[in-house]
């Protein structure tokens, strides 16, 4: 799992702004780069030490050139090796600009702010400046700046908040519910601030899981119900997230959705029980001839591991009370229920292809004693798991040979099997959680992102990995 303080320097800016002392210049640096180096290589470009500013609180990107009248900024790294080597070209493109900034003296802010602005030093800037923007376009400025920050709640001033969101053009509305509100989302990490302190949520959920995932720490995912007034922007599109923009205070009422959050303090102690299996079903996932997935490939080796991991922890955890046999079928179906996949597209018939090809090749896998009604089962939960629901389920009540009480356990074995691959759609932004058909299931999409950050691979090929 990720370092949470680490993803906050790399994602997050500066929030201290110390200036550079001949002390601080000691301590940093390794090769014994001096104050008075400093000060001659950059005096050398027409650039003064005294422009230098420095985040005691970080360790990386924790030192900048900040000259604020002329928008001059570059990141300053104390070492020797760095200030004569690297960092040359970095006064040299400073000292370019002959005086200010160009595309501050042209008042391009959006471009000024992307192209001329380190990212940690992007609030110092705006919060400054944000008075001289002019009133029909510092939101839009300040939007751009905001979805750039990962981790941005707390550091961005309430006032200058209020100032700038006063600014903002009349929202485009989500509809409202019967009850004249709306129910927004919001994803959290390890990192994220109480919804009671966020500017950002989203009117879908989907878009507030991918939030909390994407650093493979998700915590919780909150949910609030808020009248239109109190929305200030408002982004109606997958692609931008279905944001909602709110000023920070204004939601007080929210609860949160019950899923196991992705910390160190959970995550080992479920998957713990699941090692073992992992390791024996999981080496044979490489015989079945799944690729490695690729750019733009989501259905691959990575996929079928992640399902399998999935698989083994509703098995060991989910407290269902599954048979020897059930438990089987869940491994059978999580390694071969994409063998027919030829496609990145959607595809209902693949699942048909997969048994297939099962049959063709002779499949069997070690470790799996079906009988052959069993066997039978399982390909059938194949056969059907990419298509809707109505039509997987009709399929399995026509199923000749099952007694109607048979019937209905496939069906909850069909729903766990197509909850265990679908949760992996956290991987490409695709997972509505409320469509999951499990209790357990639905309380797993943090876990399911959480993997998407696990070496799955390794393990595999390590003789004794527990070791």
């Amino acid at each position: 799992m990720k370092n949470a303080a680490l993803i906050r320097e790399v994602r997050g800016v500066m929030t201290k702004f110390e200036p550079l002392t001949e002390e601080i210049v000691a301590v940093c640096t390794q090769d014994g780069l001096t104050y008075e180096e400093l000060s001659d290589a950059l005096y050398s470009y027409g650039l003064r030490i005294d422009k230098v500013v420095h985040d005691s609180t970080r360790k990386i990107f924790n030192t900048f050139y900040a000259d604020y009248d002329m928008g001059l900024y570059a990141e300053v790294i104390l070492q020797r090796q760095y200030i004569f080597g690297a960092g040359q070209a970095e006064f040299e493109k400073l000292a370019e600009h002959g005086g200010k900034c160009r595309s501050l003296a042209k008042q391009d802010w959006k471009g000024y702010y992307l192209k001329d602005v380190p990212l940690a030093m992007l609030i110092y800037d705006f919060q400054l400046r944000y008075k001289s923007i002019p009133r029909e376009t510092v939101f839009s400025v300040w939007h751009s700046i905001y979805k750039r920050i990962d981790y941005s709640n707390g550091m961005w001033p309430l006032p200058v908040l209020r100032e700038v969101f006063q600014c903002a053009p009349a929202p485009q509305l989500p509809a409202l519910e019967s009850d004249g509100l709306i129910t927004v989302y919001r994803g959290m990490g390890a990192l994220s601030l109480p919804p009671d302190q966020a500017v950002s949520w989203s009117t879908h959920p989907g878009n507030a899981l991918w939030f909390a995932v994407h650093s493979g720490r998700g915590t919780k995912i909150a949910v609030a119900r808020v009248r239109p007034d109190q929305i200030v922007a408002h982004y109606p599109s997958y692609a931008e997230e279905n944001e909602v923009i709110v000023l920070p205070g204004a939601i007080t009422e929210y609860r949160y959705e019950d899923m196991i959050p992705a910390v160190e303090e959970t995550v080992p102690r479920l998957m713990a029980p699941a090692l073992q299996s992992y390791l024996e079903f999981g080496k044979q996932v490489r015989t079945l001839g799944y690729e490695r997935e690729v750019l733009f490939e989501v259905h691959g080796l990575l996929h079928i591991l992640r399902v399998l991991f999935l698989s083994l922890i509703y098995i060991y955890n989910s407290g269902d009370a599954l048979s020897e046999s059930d438990r089987q079928i869940l491994i059978y179906f999580s390694l071969l229920h994409d063998l027919g996949r030829v496609t990145e597209d959607v595809d209902d018939v693949h699942g048909e292809r997969s048994v297939e090809q099962i049959h063709k090749r002779g499949i069997r896998l070690r470790g799996i004693r079906l009988s052959r009604k069993e066997y039978r089962i399982a390909e059938l939960i194949i056969a059907q798991h990419c298509r809707d629901d109505d039509t997987g389920i009709a399929a399995i009540m026509a199923e000749p040979g099952l007694s109607r009480k048979e019937k209905e356990h496939t069906i909850h074995l069909y729903h766990i099997c197509k909850d265990m691959d679908g949760l992996d759609r956290v991987r490409f932004n695709g997972l509505d959680y409320r469509i999951l058909r499990t209790r357990y299931a639905r309380r797993l999409p943090l876990v399911a992102g959480c993997l998407l950050e696990e070496d799955l691979l390794t393990p595999l090929d390590m003789e004794n990995p527990w070791a």
